[in-house]
């Protein structure tokens, strides 16, 4: 690895560098039915990041990747039902905000749930991704959580083969009961960890 290499939070929204912002305000595609297309998603998302929910990495001072998670019922984004309505309308905010929460709850109901790990292509393969999870498990257990989850798709092995490396285990594997183009693979496998 780099000597240039660091994991960081943002402290202040003040303080994001435009590449945090528009890193920090992105959201999985599973999303893109509800919120739109990544641009969309990410200028409605951009208001409301949650700094304390989202770990960088940089590598000799360029942004590699990031990190988002659920800790004690908070997510990387505070969405209100107000974005919604400016965003879409009230009669399209209404369903839109009540699916939202519902995606919202299946998270929230984690002690600490991995929400999204991406590193820039540029950056892979040399273990930063490695290196922002084990940053983020050292928080986790700084704040006294005893338990993670993550979910990670089947077309991605290499993924899974690296949480396994960090004690995750398989807690169940599924295979979704819908296709659509926003969904990036229709098998699920859910991992936990525990210390």
């Amino acid at each position: 690895m780099s000597q240039g290499v660091v994991t960081y939070q943002v402290r202040e929204e003040a303080l994001a560098r435009p590449e945090e912002v528009r890193l920090g305000s992105s959201s999985p595609s599973f999303l893109r039915p509800l919120l739109g297309r990544a641009h969309r998603r990410r200028s409605l998302l951009a208001s409301g990041v949650n700094w304390e929910r989202i770990l960088f990495i940089e590598v000799d001072g360029e942004v590699a990747g990031y990190l988002q998670f659920y800790l004690g019922g908070e997510g990387p984004h505070r969405l209100g039902h107000e974005d919604l309505r400016a965003e879409f309308g009230a009669a399209s905010a209404a369903w839109r905000w009540a699916l939202y929460r519902l995606v919202q709850w299946r998270f929230r109901r984690f002690d600490a749930y991995l929400y999204r790990i991406i590193i820039d292509e540029r950056f892979r393969a040399r273990g930063h991704g490695r290196q922002l999870l084990e940053r983020w498990l050292a928080l986790l257990a700084e704040q006294g959580v005893r338990r993670a989850d993550l979910e990670v798709w089947g077309n991605n092995p290499r993924a899974e083969a690296l949480y396994a490396a960090l004690g995750f285990q398989v807690k169940r594997r599924r295979r979704l009961p819908l296709r659509a183009s926003w969904l990036r693979d229709r098998k699920l496998t859910h991992m936990i960890k525990r210390w």
